[in-house]
């Protein structure tokens, strides 16, 4: 394990886009196989009243092709978050103190700046990734324009105010502790969670305006 650390930190160094659309494609894909496979295994839209029959139930299969429109999401997006956490660093710079005496000045200036990258992260970089990620999504499927706006228009809110529930706690150490190097990294491992409920998000409105034959 520690041995891939150190290769992963090389490559990071040397080709930082291509390591972490690498890392992210990994990452997207685990999100995704861990949203179909609850899927497979939990009726999400059934009362639990209804009784079936296991021939009757219909079975979910894995969607290779669903996972592989979230892994290509992923990799097209990673270098804007390479590029977004850079802009934070110079835009926010943490500047350490090594004498004693400055310690206190130097740990309330870096919760100014944490607050600051938080609060447009919050407000800028995470509402564009989700109007990106819906928008995606319906053009990849095939629905167009009009399947897109509809998906924008109702998802992206409510999944905004979801996400605000856990990605301050998530990004505000991410910010505070975690390197600039390995920023993306580490969200995208919690972030894997929250991919398989963007996934899962996605793809039952897609089969509520398949069921309804439009948007």
């Amino acid at each position: 394990m520690a041995a891939f650390f150190r290769f992963w930190t090389r490559q990071a160094e040397a080709r930082p886009f291509v390591t972490v659309a690498a890392t992210e494609a990994c990452l997207s894909a685990c999100g995704d196989l861990l949203a179909q496979t609850i899927a497979m295994h939990i009726d999400f839209k059934g009362d639990s009243t209804d009784r079936m029959d296991d021939k009757e139930r219909p079975q979910r299969k894995y969607d290779f092709a669903r996972t592989a429109r979230f892994v290509l999401f992923a990799t097209c997006v990673s270098p804007i978050g390479v590029k977004w956490h850079r802009f934070l660093d110079r835009r926010f710079p943490i500047r350490t103190q090594t004498t004693w005496a400055k310690r206190k000045t130097e740990r309330a200036q870096a919760a100014r700046q944490v607050g600051k990258r938080l609060v447009f992260d919050v407000a800028l970089y995470e509402p564009s990734m989700y109007f990106l990620f819906f928008g995606s999504m319906a053009l990849l499927e095939g629905g167009g324009l009009d399947d897109a706006k509809f998906r924008i228009s109702t998802l992206l809110w409510p999944t905004y105010l979801t996400g605000l529930t856990i990605s301050p706690i998530i990004q505000s150490v991410n910010f505070a502790f975690v390197p600039l190097i390995y920023r993306v990294p580490f969200g995208s491992c919690f972030d894997m969670f929250w991919d398989s409920y963007l996934s899962w998000v996605n793809n039952e409105k897609l089969a509520m305006i398949n069921e309804r034959g439009g948007y």
